[in-house]
């Protein structure tokens, strides 16, 4: 079954969310890991 047109634009808007989404979440990563720098685990 051929994808339509509007399938065609719904799929880009969809790639284009998910791409954002990972941007972010790659962000929020890196900058944990930026402010976790140095800091070490002392349990008491």
């Amino acid at each position: 079954m051929p994808l339509g047109k509007m399938h065609r634009k719904r799929l880009g808007r969809n790639l284009a969310v998910a791409g954002i989404l990972v941007v972010f979440m790659v962000a929020a990563f890196v900058i944990t890991m930026f402010n976790m720098q140095g800091q070490t685990w002392n349990p008491n």
